[in-house]
């Protein structure tokens, strides 16, 4: 499973940076220095939700799965089946919006189906047949992959960060992050000028500090509440 896992990884991480390499002949870049901010700005909303929803879905059902006995139905299961795969996908899509274009980003949505499709028809398969009906009237109630628009703005709600849940995906985070800053910061640099950097740098820096403030206070505001219920 985990060898799948990395290998999948590694397959939108290639589609990514070719994405990114090769989006001068796709559509030209944005000349404005408004819309550059603006997709930005956007960008890093979605992958920053994105891995907050990667790291729920994961703790939320390595602690109630019991070690595949139960069908997790709760917290973010509720509003999507594959919740993990649903933020791997804004992680990605986040970073294409930061560091390319809108038609790059369709592009990257269709190869981020192309991966992760069949692997998610193969667990619905085994899903059938370990529940049964339990399974059937979960999936007659929530969507496949993506959330509708009424359960995905209220997400936030869902939310929730132990300590423990954050350590597994926190490298993986800090490098996205970080490699993300650089290039981004590398390339305004190199269209916009000298002036550019120091920009871009209070931008990224701006967002890790609030980043990590929220992730911070969510974390502790789960365990405060994990601690109450354990005692």
């Amino acid at each position: 499973m985990k060898i799948r896992i990395k290998i999948q990884g590694a397959l939108i991480f290639l589609a990514i940076a070719a994405i990114f390499f090769l989006r001068k002949y796709l559509v030209p870049r944005w000349k404005s220095g408004f819309a550059e901010e603006s997709m930005d700005i956007s960008g890093m909303i979605v992958f920053l939700f994105g891995f907050l929803i990667r790291i729920t879905a994961r703790g939320y059902k390595e602690d109630n799965t019991f070690s595949g006995h139960a069908l997790v139905k709760g917290g973010l299961y509720g509003i999507t089946r594959n919740p993990m795969y649903f933020g791997t996908f804004m992680i990605g899509a986040g970073a294409i919006l930061v560091l390319s274009n809108l038609l790059a980003f369709f592009i990257f949505v269709i190869i981020f189906l192309f991966i992760y499709w069949p692997q998610i028809k193969i667990e619905e398969n085994i899903l059938s047949a370990r529940f049964g009906r339990e399974y059937e009237e979960y999936c007659e109630k929530t969507p496949r992959l993506f959330p509708s628009a009424r359960n995905l703005l209220p997400a936030g709600r869902y939310i929730s960060l132990k300590p423990f849940w954050i350590k597994k995906e926190l490298s993986s985070f800090a490098a996205s992050f970080i490699a993300i800053a650089a290039i981004e910061i590398w390339e305004d640099t190199v269209i916009f000028g000298r002036s550019a950097f120091f920009t871009e740098l209070a931008e990224f820096t701006l967002i890790a500090v609030i980043a990590a403030l929220f992730i911070a206070h969510k974390a502790g505001k789960t365990n405060g509440l994990f601690i109450r219920t354990r005692k």
